[in-house]
Formats: structure tokens, sequence, C-alpha cells
């Protein structure tokens, strides 16, 4: 598979296929970006190893060993996570199937559903680019090989872009195999400040630079053509409570109580527990995600790709960091980007917050297009570079 006599094609592994708002439409943002800008992008069809596509082989177990704790908490989760699902029943098959849809729109290769596919006969593109989300967290429960294109014959180009450790440091018999696996690569965006510091320690001579996430480098125009309509008669604020913290709840109830506004509840997952007062959306797929954050006149959440979105819509907004988060690195690399800040608070706080006047949606919205456009020719410079030392 060629790209022009300009531009490189590129083959895109990333987390994906994993029943996730922000990895489907970070998935679908990446190759969205470059084949606008002539690349032939596509996404290699590898799912998350919690997909119900993904098989296990003996390839498949942990490069890095889990902690049995962390063992036992996969086990118990997926345990839980199956009953679950069938207790919500009609609710799962229509998300399912809205996530299914929106993953027909992304261009990709025929599916890899092993590691050992991967090894057996890699795709052909004249680049690899290992793509954003935490795949680099050294708690995943399956082989990272993937993620740091590990399946690829010595010699091929690798780069990541926007790619995240998901911690801010790595234990210390890592180490040395992360070295391994990333000297290999020609650059490295990542998408939080941490990670550009952990890859200056392990990796000082591979070029890395801190870039945005992949759904920030779409315009609100462009997400505003995937975006499916809510139904919802009057205006609302959006609570999308990805990591519990109940602390939100008087902050957002008291601000759409002074706004005028209904409530409405973006579950994260199909069999949230219903609150008082308040309106459930249980079986939303990626493109509902974009509608609801498109038309909500507000927004109180503690997820990252929910603070991003408020962003792109130029939403009123609080990224709320929960009281058991040990790491907001995303969430607070992307606003102090922007000089938001201000708009990240601690579930301590959240109940006792007095919500101001709006951000200056001008000056924010020209440091995100700033932002963007540093983000896209750090991405050409790397891919059409064909050097290690491409700026």
């Amino acid at each position: 598979m060629r790209g022009s006599e300009s531009k490189p094609s590129v083959g895109i592994v990333t987390i994906f296929d994993c029943d996730n708002y922000g990895a489907e439409l970070q998935a679908y943002a990446l190759p969205r970006a470059l084949r606008a800008r002539g690349f032939d992008a596509r996404l290699i069809d590898y799912p998350f190893y919690k997909s119900p596509r993904f098989r296990r082989t003996p390839l498949a177990a942990p490069a890095l060993p889990l902690s049995p704790l962390n063992a036992l908490k996969e086990r118990a989760m997926a345990c839980r996570r199956a009953c679950l699902r069938r207790l919500a029943g009609r609710a799962v098959r229509r998300r399912d199937a809205a996530f299914a849809a929106f993953r027909e729109a992304i261009p990709r290769t025929g599916a890899f559903l092993s590691f050992d596919d991967l090894l057996r006969a890699p795709p052909a593109f004249d680049a690899y680019l290992t793509g954003s989300d935490q795949v680099w967290n050294p708690r995943m429960g399956a082989t990272l090989r993937p993620y740091f294109l590990d399946f690829l014959p010595e010699g091929a180009r690798r780069l990541a872009y926007a790619a995240s450790f998901g911690v801010p440091t790595l234990p210390p018999p890592a180490e040395a195999q992360y070295r391994r696996w990333l000297s290999r690569y020609e650059a490295v965006g990542c998408r939080e400040a941490s990670g550009v510091a952990l890859m200056g320690r392990l990796c000082p001579s591979v070029p890395t630079a801190q870039v945005l996430d992949p759904t920030l480098l779409l315009t609100a125009r462009d997400w505003r053509a995937v975006a499916a309509p809510p139904d919802a008669a009057r205006p609302y604020l959006l609570v999308y409570e990805l990591v519990r913290a109940p602390g939100l709840w008087p902050l957002a109830r008291r601000w759409a109580a002074a706004l005028g506004l209904d409530v409405l509840r973006l579950c994260g997952a199909p069999w949230e527990r219903p609150r008082p007062g308040v309106r459930a959306v249980a079986d939303a797929g990626p493109a509902d995600f974009v509608g609801l954050f498109a038309n909500a006149s507000a927004v109180v959440t503690t997820s990252f790709h929910g603070t991003a979105f408020s962003l792109l819509f130029s939403k009123p907004f609080y990224s709320v960091i929960p009281a058991g988060m040990a790491n907001a690195g995303r969430q607070r690399s992307l606003l102090e980007a922007v000089g938001l800040e201000d708009r990240l608070i601690p579930e301590r706080e959240a109940a006792a917050l007095r919500p101001g006047e709006g951000p200056d949606w001008g000056r924010v919205g020209a440091r995100l297009e700033a932002a963007r456009a540093d983000s896209l020719a750090f991405l050409g410079r790397a891919l059409e570079g064909g050097s290690r030392h491409a700026p």
C-alpha cells in the first residue's frame, strides 16, 4: 500500500473497538486529519484486548506482568461488566449498534484479531504511527508490543502521535524494555507534558514534542458534520461523569438551576443508576456523544474527552478531578495550553464553587488554533522527513 509520490501511506495502531467514547473518537480523528492533508492514512484494525473480537493467544500475555492485585481487578471488572451488560439488555444493544455504525466511517485495514496475525503478515505502509490514548500504559492487561509497533521489521519507519504513558513514571523493571522499544522511533508526539519529560529521560535522542489529542486536530465544523442531534426539548446542562465524583453534583444542579437548564447525564455505561431529576442518556454512540456536547448550554465532566469537546464547541464547563484520581495530567496539560487552568477543579472544591463569567472564547480559540497548527506541523515534518533526525 503506497502513498502518492509526495505523501507516504500511513498505518495507525491505537486503542480501538473498546466501547469507549474517547477511544473511538480519537481513532476516527487521526486518519481523518491526515487524509484531509493528502496522506493515505488508515487504522490498522487491531481491536483492543477488551473487545469481543480480540483473540487471546500466548503472545497476548502482558510483556510487563500485572501485579497480583491488578490482575485480580482485571478479572473482577470483566466479570462485573459481563453481568451488567446482560442486565442492561436493550440499552446495551442500541449502544453497541451505534458504536459499530460509527466505526464503519473509519478508514481501516482488514482485521488483525491477535498479535500473532500482525506478526504473521504485517500490513504494508510507507510509515507506521502509534496513535493516541494510553497506548503505552504499563498497567495494560495485554501485550504492549503492537502499540510499540513491535511486529514490524527493522528499518520500518516508526513514529508516534499523541501517545500517552498514562502514568508520570514507569516501574523500574519496565524502563529497560521501554528504552529498547522507543529507541526505534524517528519522532514521538506525546499528549501530556509528563510524557515529554518521561521520553527525555528514557530516550533523549528521539525528537519529542507535546501535541494535541487527535480529536482536537478537527474543528468544531468537522465534528458537527458527524454529530447526531440530541433528543432534548429544552436547553440542558450536560454531565459526563466518566470517573465517579459525587462532589460534582451539587455544582451541576446549582449551575443548571441558575441558568434555567435541564440536567442531562451522558452515561459512561448503559447500566449506570438513575439520579432524581436527571435525565440519563444510556444508549448513546460516539456520534450522539458529539451531538450532546455540540448542543449543550454548559458542561460538568470528569473526562478528558469531555473537556476536549467542551473546548471544541466553546461551551462553559468545569472539569472536575475526582478525589481518588492520582493523575489529572491529561486535562491539566490541555487546559494550560489554552489558558483555562481555572476550569480544572478538585472534587472537594466543586460543591462550594460559584460559577463565574464564561471564558474569553476568542482568546481560547486563538490559542487552540495555534496549538492545532503546531501539532499538524509536527505530524507533517515527522511523516515527510523520512529521517531519524527530523525536527
